[in-house]
């Protein structure tokens, strides 16, 4: 939805530096996940950090959309609250992802660096056999808030003050920013939905993420 977007453009809204991990964050908390790589949440957060995926998307993530250099995003995990019609509460998963449930556009597509696919490594060495990338040993799917308890316990650990997953987004959109992929390829990847983006990009084109790919090998390398 454009409000989604206008959030992260309102200059009354909190600084980068208040709702972004700075890349030392990152760097603490990937020393952190990869000494404790068994664990499925970790690696979500490899992902996540390399990414800037959604945690209901990271989460709903199966081996089956990870194909030909690109993650392809298109459905989420969603927890549905315990109410009067259901008597506990659930996790499902659908086939849109948080910006496209009224303006399904079929996903998007994420470029796998060199990074993303070192973080995606550890994710396929879990034990256990899923169709889900990130997985306990029974198969089971890592659950979201279970992820969200998990990132928020280990910043708390190492003293950062932000605990959330969306700092990983807009860390990720700085990335973009100084590899110098412009706004329309970043509402792209991350999946922000402008309507006036809509009429300039679609799943189809691939040359939008090929060069959002270039640009990103262009940063890792400097």
């Amino acid at each position: 939805m454009v409000e989604e977007y206008a959030k992260l453009c309102k200059l009354s809204a909190k600084t980068n530096e208040e709702r972004s991990f700075s890349e030392a964050d990152i760097e603490k908390l990937r020393d952190y996940c990869l000494a404790d790589k068994k664990n499925p949440h970790a690696s979500v957060m490899l992902v996540a950090m390399e990414t800037g995926m959604r945690a209901g998307e990271l989460t709903a993530l199966k081996k089956e959309d990870i194909r030909d250099g690109y993650i392809y995003v298109h459905r989420q995990q969603v927890f549905v609250p315990k109410t009067d019609s259901n008597e506990d509460s659930y996790y499902k998963y659908v086939n849109y992802t948080k910006n496209e449930r009224e303006h399904p556009k079929g996903g998007r597509m994420i470029p796998i660096t060199e990074k993303c696919q070192m973080a995606l490594d550890v994710a396929f060495s879990l034990p256990g056999n899923s169709d889900y990338v990130f997985h306990h040993p029974n198969g089971n799917p890592v659950l979201k808030q279970s992820y969200m308890y998990y990132l928020r316990r280990r910043c708390k650990t190492l003293g950062i003050e932000i605990s959330n997953n969306h700092a990983f987004r807009v860390a990720f959109n700085a990335r973009l920013i100084e590899a110098g992929v412009d706004g329309n390829e970043r509402c792209f990847v991350l999946g922000h939905s402008m309507q006036t983006n809509e009429r300039h990009y679609s799943f189809s084109d691939r040359r939008k993420a090929d060069d959002v790919m270039e640009k990103l090998k262009r940063l890792e390398t400097q």
